[in-house]
């Protein structure tokens, strides 16, 4: 039985990032929660923390288109230029302008103060980068949003795996310990047996080791439930001061087991979650490729400039007085790119054999997912043929050694035979606990890959 643990200890384990949950106050209140699985679930999608980052992707997602849409809307620049001369260009002037031919004559031009503000509105009014530019984001958005889509089905089936993890765990250590109050009452009454001289010293020590065993793996399955709600605990998005009791059991869960109905269920590869994502991506490599080509487009926008200048002696520019100069235009720029060495076609050409790689993207998807389908319906139907051989054999070996402990306590069997049924009987319970958490994982499986998004 033992084995069985460690084994579910290593699927929780490798069923997400596990971190330790830090130990709550003595004095802090605790608030207890009962889930249902879809209840779980859905306080997950609100709650788990690496969803809470996918949701801020989708946020970061739309802010980027309206900064990209923002480019292309009027943009209103200010700007302002002071000037302060310590000492005042010079230029040297022709001497015939004062009356000296042939001298050059010292004038030192301008102010000693000089404030100039512009106000400058542009508008882009054609640019091919733009316009692809803005597609592209809203692509981008599109993915974010189909990126978040499967980050919640894959928390959706963590949180289920998780769930049946913690039940089966808790339905193992029931038998367990029920067990346990059955052999150490077979201790009490087999050391009565001894003093009366009925059976040998060995058999009671056979009987007490037996409970020795049984105590180990009890304590082995209870550490084993703790890992199992901690991590439940951890993808659900559960805070130190929640505790959770789970409201669904293993047989609702194996009552909804359609063997048939899942095998049957047609397969759509085009609508596959990671499909769909995948197609996303490759319409963000097209864009890429278009917005490559547009290095060939020009780009047309146009200008309005309004501006006012000051000059003085002396530092008096808020006098109302004092004249300021205005100055006003508008013009168009047109930028038409000619030559660049062919830094365009190459860049071009890379983005074109991106697209061509989708492609073969795309195939190596449909098959790998026909495949992975095939495969999992394979398991599926293997494990839910295990589970039902595993609990017959359970019921039958409960069966066996119930009888045996009767026919024990009445003499009419050994402690030989006593022994190898409540051998028969654990391992009974261990394959049976592993099939039912195996049926059930292969469930969620292939659900998800049959599922239509």
């Amino acid at each position: 039985m033992g084995s069985f643990f460690n084994k579910m200890f290593c699927s929780v384990l490798l069923l997400l990032p596990f971190q330790s949950i830090s130990l709550t106050a003595q004095n802090q209140v605790k608030q207890t929660v009962s889930f249902t699985l879809q209840q779980a679930q859905d306080y997950a999608y609100e709650n788990n923390y690496d969803l809470k980052n996918s949701a801020t992707d989708v946020k970061i997602a739309g802010k980027m288109v309206k900064q990209n849409t923002a480019i292309g809307l009027p943009q209103v620049n200010g700007e302002m230029d002071y000037m302060d001369y310590i000492d005042i260009p010079t230029m040297l002037i022709p001497g015939e302008f004062i009356g000296q031919p042939g001298t050059l004559f010292p004038l030192q031009m301008g102010t000693k103060y000089n404030l100039t503000a512009k106000a400058t509105l542009t508008q882009l009014v054609y640019s091919g980068q733009y316009l692809v530019g803005l597609q592209t984001a809203k692509a981008y958005l599109a993915t974010a949003k189909q990126k978040n889509l499967k980050d919640k089905v894959d928390i959706r089936d963590q949180v289920a795996n998780a769930y049946y993890m913690l039940l089966v765990t808790d339905e193992a250590i029931k038998i367990l310990d029920s067990t346990y109050v059955v052999v150490s009452r077979l201790v009490v009454e087999a050391r009565k047996a001894q003093e009366q001289g009925l059976i040998e010293d060995i058999d009671v020590d056979q009987a007490d080791l037996n409970r020795s065993n049984l105590e180990a793996q009890l304590t082995d399955a209870r550490s084993s439930r703790n890992v199992a709600y901690a991590n439940l605990k951890f993808v659900v998005g559960l805070k130190d001061n929640q505790e959770m009791t789970l409201t669904n059991d293993l047989n609702y869960f194996l009552a909804q087991v359609d063997r048939d109905a899942l095998i049957n269920q047609p397969f759509d590869y085009q609508h596959n979650i990671d499909y769909t994502l995948l197609k996303k991506s490759d319409y963000l490599t097209l864009m890429q490729f278009k917005l490559a080509k547009t290095a060939y487009h020009p780009t047309l926008a146009g200008f309005l400039g309004i501006s006012a200048s000051a000059q003085r002696s002396d530092w008096n520019f808020f006098e109302s007085y004092q004249p300021w100069y205005r100055t006003t235009n508008w013009g168009l720029q047109l930028q038409v790119p000619i030559w660049s060495s062919g830094s365009r076609k190459y860049s071009v050409d890379q983005a074109r054999l991106n697209v061509e790689k989708t492609k073969v993207t795309d195939e190596k998807m449909r098959v790998g997912l026909e495949l992975q389908v095939e495969t999992a319906r394979k398991d599926f139907s293997n494990a839910f043929a295990i589970y039902q051989n595993q609990k017959k054999g359970f019921d039958i070996a409960l069966k066996i050694y119930t009888k045996t402990m009767t026919k024990y306590r009445q003499g009419l069997a050994s402690s030989t035979d006593l022994n190898q049924r409540y051998s028969q009987f654990l391992t009974a319970n261990n394959n049976y606990m592993q099939s039912i958490f195996g049926v059930l994982s292969q469930k969620t499986r292939l659900n998800k890959l049959l599922e239509q998004f």
